[in-house]
């Protein structure tokens, strides 16, 4: 771990999984290749081990015929002896004390291209599996949790085979997005049956919990999947017959967005009595976020009626370009996106810029004589009252089409692009990007400039934080690196740049990589490509990735990658402030991953909920459920990375909290809890969770 208290034994390959492949009882194979692959491989470690392992394969290699005589041909002609075995074998010969220690990223390409790019290639397979990942642990489990707590017993099996169609679909080139076009639809389709299954549990349980409850028109059911009280902000759809309602027992409610449906005549009705045919009335549908106190790990039920006062709609005016709070304010002047805090005004400090994409699915790469597009935004409006401030900007960029357009200097592609500045109700700016991706071979990014003169950053990595800072890059680089190590990061949830007193947070979950410029952070949000590999790129010279330079292989062109007349949506909120602790922003983290749930259940529209007309009341029955019920609370000062209903034991929960701290913190087990392993195993526990590690806990009888 991070913090050093836990350690992994693992095995390098710095000649990849192939080293042995080929077998042939040969000295040309042997001298020159085998015997050379073992000299290597001693030369790279500090203490040459008594064992050394050889994998035998490639990618789609056949399988070695008469292995066993091979290697003991190969034993009489070779200065070293070999031995055919498994993985568990040789981790078995080894004496671990004798083992060096490795602690970092280990990202460097010095032996194998790492293509530190991929994470903005193929957005479209990235965003859909972040999103059911996301749904499945930061909403089905725990309220399948929840479930079990009021008796809606739904299997483990169908949570499983959601969690089947995820990990069929994030091997490292399903997820990098160096596939073909036929392979990228074959994981889409997955990702889609999986979402299709998650949102399905979430319906199920839903409705059931409604029905048990007695849900009545004028009622909400609200559910909060995270081990802590939330008073954070709840989107709530709602269909109602009423044009103005109010929540009664919320801190402030707010109608985003409200559409009419009208109403429908010679609607067919079928009854005991037979077919009748009336008109069905109109009705309205309406986008809340309201702000209400939710019990830990548990659901509440609120009410709402009609009003004739229009208290909280939000009109759409011209007349603001500001949003501010104590800490700092943003306005829009000539296109562009000023911010001004702790005294500093940094122009232009929030923009989007677009770049050529020479490269291919594995690797953005720089085309020569490019110059970034800077976005200028043609229109502002604002939506302000007392407690709310947005502005919606919107910009129909004029870009080059192609690459050949970039190289003529014409611009006759068109580029759609819609952002949505919110202060939140904790005085972070919530931004949402939609893009209507159609520029082919180009890079967008999001620059988000601090004004701070920083040379490093601080980024989350799962279960901690790690420190990351520009390296140069030497001249020479070629003869000690297999790519350019070029100062591009994955991003993992957020990334932090601080000075002093002062500190500027971005979180997100969709954006998957991220660089750093002084005090200004570079994030990718897509880089579209048309070939599955190329050779000689700028960050990537020689052979071309995919093996399509190899003998007997072609180049294969990928239209798909271009992701053309696709919507793409990204999240990110922004923190300017006080420089704050780990436990902060880890918190922080945790309150925008495990967002509370809001169920209605209405006969307007059956299919406004994906399983509502499939899903009877004759499935439960009503029962005296409190209107309010917690089923769990963990201290403020852990983070929650799941809870979940126990796969291997009966009627329990597992819980897996984090300390995202560089000290160890003290978490006593309570009664019917327990210290376990992922397989729900017990392991010793001594009352403390190491610096950067994480507890695993099983909760008997729940």
């Amino acid at each position: 771990s991070l913090g050093g208290g836990a350690t992994v034994q693992a095995v390098s390959m710095p000649q990849g999984y192939g080293t042995g492949m080929l077998l042939a009882p040969t000295h040309e194979y042997v001298d020159g290749r085998l015997d050379k692959a073992i000299n290597f491989i001693a030369e790279t470690i500090p203490n040459t081990p008594d064992n050394i392992l050889i994998p035998s394969g490639n990618d789609q290699m056949n399988i070695v015929a008469n292995i066993e005589e091979k290697v003991q041909e190969i034993n009489s002609i070779g200065k070293y002896s070999y031995k055919i075995g498994t993985y568990q074998d040789f981790f078995d010969s080894l004496d671990y004390k004798e083992l060096p220690h490795y602690k970092g990223e280990l990202i460097d390409p010095v032996f194998a291209r790492v293509h530190r790019t991929c994470g903005s290639s193929r957005m479209d397979v990235k965003l859909a599996a972040t999103k059911l990942e996301h749904t499945l642990i930061h909403e089905v489990e725990p309220v399948m949790v929840i479930g079990h707590r009021v008796g809606i017993d739904l299997n483990t099996g169908v949570l499983v085979s959601a969690w089947k169609k995820l990990l069929e679909s994030q091997a490292h080139d399903s997820m990098a997005g160096s596939v073909v076009d036929s392979v990228n639809e074959d994981i889409l389709h997955r990702l889609k049956q999986g979402q299709e299954i998650a949102d399905g549990i979430l319906n199920t349980i839903q409705k059931m919990l409604s029905i048990k409850l007695g849900l009545g028109d004028n009622q909400v059911l609200l559910i909060n999947p995270l081990p802590k009280t939330s008073t954070q902000p709840v989107n709530v759809k709602l269909l109602t017959n009423y044009q103005h309602i109010q929540f009664d027992d919320v801190i402030s409610q707010h109608l985003v967005h409200q559409r009419h449906i009208p109403a429908r005549e010679n609607v067919l009705s079928q009854t005991p009595h037979g077919n009748e045919y009336l008109t069905e009335p109109g009705y309205y549908e309406d986008d809340f976020q309201i702000v209400v106190s939710l019990p830990a790990l548990g659901y509440r039920v609120i009410e709402f009626h009609s009003t004739d006062e229009n208290v909280d709609s939000l009109s759409e005016s011209s007349d603001e370009s500001v949003l501010k709070t104590t800490d700092w304010q943003i306005s829009v002047r000539d296109g562009q996106i000023d911010l001004d805090w702790q005294g500093r005004h940094i122009k232009n400090a929030i923009k989007l810029v677009d770049d050529g994409n020479a490269g291919d699915t594995y690797d953005f790469s720089p085309v020569q004589n490019d110059h970034p597009v800077l976005i200028e935004w043609d229109s502002v409006s604002a939506k302000h009252q007392a407690d709310w401030q947005e502005m919606i900007l919107r910009a129909d960029a004029k870009l080059p089409l192609n690459l050949n357009e970039r190289e003529q200097g014409t611009n006759s592609g068109r580029l759609p692009i819609v952002m949505d500045l919110r202060v939140s109700p904790d005085n972070h700016l919530s931004i949402a990007i939609e893009v209507q991706n159609d520029i082919l071979q180009h890079r967008l990014r999001l620059l988000v400039d601090s004004g701070l003169d920083a040379d490093s950053n601080k980024a989350s990595v799962p279960y901690g934080f790690i420190t990351r800072k520009n390296e140069k890059i030497p001249t020479e680089w070629q003869s000690k690196y297999a790519e350019m190590p070029i100062n591009i990061w994955p991003m993992d949830n957020n990334v932090s740049v601080a000075r002093d007193d002062a500190q500027m947070s971005v979180f997100s979950r969709e954006i998957k990589e991220y660089a750093q410029s002084g005090g200004q952070l570079e994030f990718t949000l897509l880089a579209t490509s048309d070939q599955l590999g190329k050779p000689n790129l700028i960050y990537r010279p020689g052979r071309a990735s995919g093996d399509t330079t190899n003998e007997g292989h072609i180049m294969i062109a990928t239209p798909g990658a271009e992701i053309l007349n696709q919507g793409l949506r990204y999240n990110v909120d922004i923190f300017w402030g006080a420089a704050t602790d780990e436990t902060t922003i880890a918190t922080e983290q945790e309150r925008l991953a495990f967002n509370p749930l809001a169920y209605q259940k209405q006969n307007l529209n059956l299919f406004f909920n994906r399983l509502d007309n499939k899903l009877q009341d004759s499935l439960t029955t009503k029962q005296s459920l409190p209107s309010s019920q917690s089923f769990g609370e963990v201290s403020e000062q852990l983070t929650v990375s799941a809870v979940y209903p126990a796969y291997y034991t009966e009627k329990a929960t597992v819980m897996r909290l984090q300390n995202m701290t560089k000290r160890p913190l003290t978490y006593q087990l309570r009664e019917g809890e327990s210290a376990i392993n992922a397989l729900e195993e017990p392991i010793a526990y001594n009352d403390e969770i190491p610096p950067y590690d994480v507890l695993t806990i099983l909760i008997q009888g729940v």
